[in-house]
């Protein structure tokens, strides 16, 4: 009986796990087993169930993947494109060196900045005008205050008895306070032209340059113009470098100039993110500025009189055809002045026969020229050039011109007006006879990056004000509209 009662209970686990393992093997059975149907487009019917769970788990992370790649890959292609391949796209040439769109936004927001504060900084115009105003409406009040003692003193004569001390008194301090008061009155006046000046003359003026047309296309040029400075640099000695060049100190502290006179709701810092520039930008920047205003100096301090200069005679054509057959005549004998006034389309020395009169370096290109090419004042300065000779057909301006050499004067006095003039206009007819020397190439601006708005800072407007909204207050533009007090001159007469 014992060993039948052990045995049942073992007969039972037995079972119980025999039933267990089946159930297992079974399990797998199923799970391995290939059902013949295809998974996708017909494929997949010789893998199991298992298999193609796991072929769908690994596809569906390797979508997700994919998808996150992808958009990782297009954000930072955006990325890249919007700061690098269009920052370093080139806006112009010149000689085959890239004037990128990021160095043209830089100098851009510089310059913007700089003629922002030239009206609205702590130190421009507007606070100019601010403080004359001021000025004005307190120098009012002493010509008011000189006014009202003048006619206290002259009731005060007025009573006092003929013939007495007292009365010889009062008209001695009667002389003193109208003296008094013609000074007075007179830096009145002065100021309030000085206020007219500067609201109807200064501060238009600096609007007008204060608008994208304006800055965009000056900063283009103004980076053209420095390659061709840095070219001619390298080239020139050190005591010339250490003139144009500019020093770290002297950056420096043009920067901190240009930061000091911002406007009061201005900062560096504001300034820097608002444009998207960095503190070594702005540096770069206005190294750039001081190169060509020092370069301005070096030039102008080369211009004295007297200088080397010639003499000549020109005419100017329409059109190439026109040019050849004045040519033509010319080198067949033709009178040059008689053709001229014949046919020079130049109203400024037809009349004279094409005589051009002596000139400087530079002359004709300020004169004649409108500062905007250089090419006759290069041909006319070339050292090989001799009495009598007779020039090609130049084209310059969109017309075709002729000259020729009636004289050379190695050193000629330059009257003062001249001289001023060509020293003021120094670096530009020097740029000028660079870039019509042969084999200099400049592309033109692109002018789809030249306006585009993501170059532009958007304080900077697109036009001028048509009003004068910086005006000083009154309908009249100056305190006191009617002018001086008293529209008949000095209150009352001596007795």
């Amino acid at each position: 009986m014992k060993t039948q009662t052990a045995r049942r209970p073992d007969q039972q686990r037995s079972a119980r796990s025999s039933k267990s393992k089946k159930y297992v093997r079974q399990t797998a059975h199923v799970e391995a087993r290939r059902d013949g149907k295809p998974l996708i487009f017909g494929w997949g019917g010789h893998l199991s169930a298992s298999e193609k769970n796991l072929i769908k788990r690994r596809t569906v992370w390797a979508s997700c993947i994919a998808f996150v790649l992808i958009i990782v890959f297009v954000v930072a292609g955006f990325w890249i494109n919007i700061n690098i391949i269009t920052p370093n796209l080139p806006l112009t040439s010149v000689n085959g060196q890239n004037i990128t769109q990021a160095d043209y936004r830089k100098l851009v927001a510089v310059k913007a900045q700089i003629e922002q504060n030239k009206i609205q900084g702590v130190h421009g115009l507007n606070a100019q005008n601010t403080a004359l105003n001021k000025q004005i409406t307190d120098q009012q009040t002493v010509v008011n205050n000189d006014t009202t003692k003048i006619d206290n003193l002259l009731k005060q004569v007025n009573a006092a008895a003929a013939g007495s001390s007292q009365k010889a008194s009062l008209n001695k301090q009667l002389d003193a306070a109208r003296t008094q008061l013609n000074k007075d009155e007179s830096l009145l006046t002065q100021l309030q032209t000085q206020a007219s000046i500067l609201t109807q003359d200064a501060i238009p003026n600096e609007q007008q340059l204060y608008t994208q047309s304006q800055v965009s296309s000056e900063s283009a040029e103004w980076l053209q113009d420095n390659v061709l400075i840095q070219d001619w640099l390298v080239k020139q000695s050190s005591s010339v470098q250490a003139q144009v060049e500019p020093t770290a100190g002297s950056v420096n502290a043009a920067v901190r100039s240009f930061i000091a006179n911002f406007p009061s709701s201005l900062t560096y810092s504001k300034f820097l993110s608002t444009n998207n520039v960095s503190d070594a930008d702005v540096h770069a920047m206005m190294q750039l500025i001081q190169r060509r205003t020092n370069i301005q100096n070096y030039l102008a301090a080369q211009i004295k009189s007297p200088a080397y200069q010639v003499s000549a005679q020109a005419m100017t054509l329409p059109s190439q055809d026109a040019a050849n057959k004045m040519l033509q005549q010319l080198k067949q004998g033709a009178n040059f002045a008689t053709l001229a006034k014949k046919n020079s389309v130049d109203s400024n020395s037809n009349t004279k026969g094409g005589n051009l009169g002596w000139l400087a370096r530079g002359q004709y290109t300020n004169t004649y020229a409108a500062n905007v090419s250089a090419v006759v004042d290069n041909w006319l300065f070339d050292p090989a050039r001799k009495v009598g000779e007779l020039s090609p057909i130049l084209k310059e301006n969109g017309t075709y011109h002729i000259v020729q050499i009636t004289g050379i004067d190695p050193s000629r006095p330059i009257d003062s007006t001249t001289l001023q003039s060509l020293q003021t206009n120094a670096l530009t007819a020097w740029l000028l006879s660079q870039k019509a020397l042969p084999g200099v190439n400049i592309t033109p601006i692109n002018q789809d990056m030249q306006t585009d708005t993501n170059n532009m800072p958007s304080s900077l407007p697109s036009g001028a004000p048509s009003n004068g909204a910086n005006g000083l207050p009154g309908g009249s533009g100056l305190p006191g509209g009617s002018g001086l007090p008293g529209s008949t001159g000095l209150p009352g007469s001596t007795p």
